[in-house]
This record gives structure tokens, C-alpha cells and sequence, in this order.
């Protein structure tokens, strides 16, 4: 991924079949699109829908914005990401359960400074929603295992979402290293939101808080 300050061009991909937890092309038109041109005003963006891994030559006029794992990405963490069965292996190693299905996202910006996390996502009702009220003691045992996993791939500045279950403890689903389709719900609630917030990690402006307002009630993590 290139990381340029002032791109002229940003190229926003998505697949023409998304995953249940990619985000649609209707859904970065209609939602993600109007972000980024409130974070660049002056760059031409464009949304490429990919049906099949496409190939192209980066370019210093463009910034590859890429929402999904149909992007050609070289980056070995991508890889990794999509080699769950291994990723999840890797993890069991440490003691930590695995499971697919998990239903809470937390996410993580990766920045030039370090790590800053999130407030944790969860699927409620059907329907995406942050924050998920996390205990203390719950809290850093995620935190511990997201910064064991982000080092041990070694992960460039991004946004990775860290999907799990909980059941008297975390376990493992698996990383995605782009904002999900959960990272909607953080929209008009969080500022900045995710997509923002990964738009800034790719061309290296600062990234220093996250910011909620207060809820009188909000979902646990159970």
C-alpha cells in the first residue's frame, strides 16, 4: 500500500461478490465514498469492483484504498490474513481457542507511533453496533492477544479487525486487515469512524484518539 499525503487519485476496491463481512459496492458508494471526500477534498476517487484478483502497477497519483481480498496486494500480512486455518493453528499455539463464527469485532490502528485500539464491535439483533460494553479484565486479555498477533505478523500501519466469540474468555476467529462491513456502525457515531481512521493510517496523517460520545446503555460482551 502507498503512503502519500496528498494523492490525487484514490482507488477504492471492492469484490463483485463480498464476503458477509466485506463491504458492498453500494455500500462504499452510498457510505464510504462521502468520507473520503470529506478527508480529501481534492482527490478524484474511484471504486474498482474486482470479480477475479486483478493486477496493477502502483502509481505515486494514486492511493489503493482496497476493501477487500480480491485487491493484488504483495503485502505478506494479507497472506497471512487469508490463510485463516493457519492463522488459526498459530494462535491455538498460544493457548487461545479457535472457533469460526465469532461475532465481535475489535478493531486496531496500527500507526507510525504504535497501536491504538478500539471499542469493540458486536452483531446484535443482526445489525452491527459499537460500543459493546468490555470489562476491564476482558479488555486486556484482547489487547494481549491483538498485540501478540499484530507482532508476530509483523503488521504494517493500517486497520485490522480482530473478529472473535467470547465465552467465559475470548476465542479466535480471525484478522482482517481492512475495515469490515461491522466497521459501518462506527459511522456517524465515532470520530474519527474506521474508514476515516484507515484513510489516515495509509497516507500518514496523525491518528492520536478515537473518540465515542457517552451512552446511557450499551450491549455487554457475553
Amino acid at each position: 500500500m502507498m503512503h502519500q499525503k496528498n494523492a490525487k487519485r484514490i482507488c477504492i476496491w471492492c469484490s463483485a461478490q463480498p464476503s458477509e463481512h466485506e463491504v458492498s459496492y453500494e455500500q462504499t458508494v452510498d457510505q464510504v465514498v462521502p468520507l473520503l471526500r470529506q478527508a480529501q477534498p481534492a482527490a478524484v476517487i474511484e471504486v474498482g469492483v474486482l470479480s477475479a484478483p486483478n493486477t496493477y502497477t502502483p502509481s505515486l497519483e494514486q492511493l489503493d484504498y482496497s476493501l477487500t481480498f480480491m485487491a493484488p496486494l504483495a503485502l505478506p500480512v494479507w497472506q497471512q490474513c487469508q490463510a485463516v486455518v493457519a492463522l488459526r493453528a498459530q494462535v491455538e499455539q498460544w493457548g487461545i481457542r479457535v472457533a469460526e463464527g465469532g461475532i465481535y469485532q475489535l478493531p486496531l490502528a496500527q500507526t507510525a507511533k504504535g497501536t491504538l485500539f478500539g471499542e469493540v464491535l458486536g452483531l446484535v439483533a443482526g445489525q452491527w453496533q459499537v460500543p459493546i460494553h468490555t470489562a476491564d479484565r476482558d479488555r486486556q486479555q484482547l489487547y494481549g492477544l491483538a498485540r501478540r498477533l499484530l507482532n508476530a505478523l509483523n503488521v504494517p500501519v493500517g486497520c485490522y479487525f480482530l473478529q472473535f466469540s467470547w465465552e467465559q474468555g475470548v476465542i479466535f476467529d480471525r484478522l482482517w486487515p481492512f475495515p469490515t462491513v461491522a466497521a459501518l456502525a462506527s459511522v456517524g457515531v465515532q470520530t474519527p469512524d474506521w474508514f476515516t481512521a484507515y484513510y489516515c493510517c495509509l497516507v500518514g496523517q496523525p491518528l492520536r484518539d478515537l473518540r465515542l460520545p457517552d451512552l446511557p446503555s450499551v450491549p455487554c460482551l457475553e
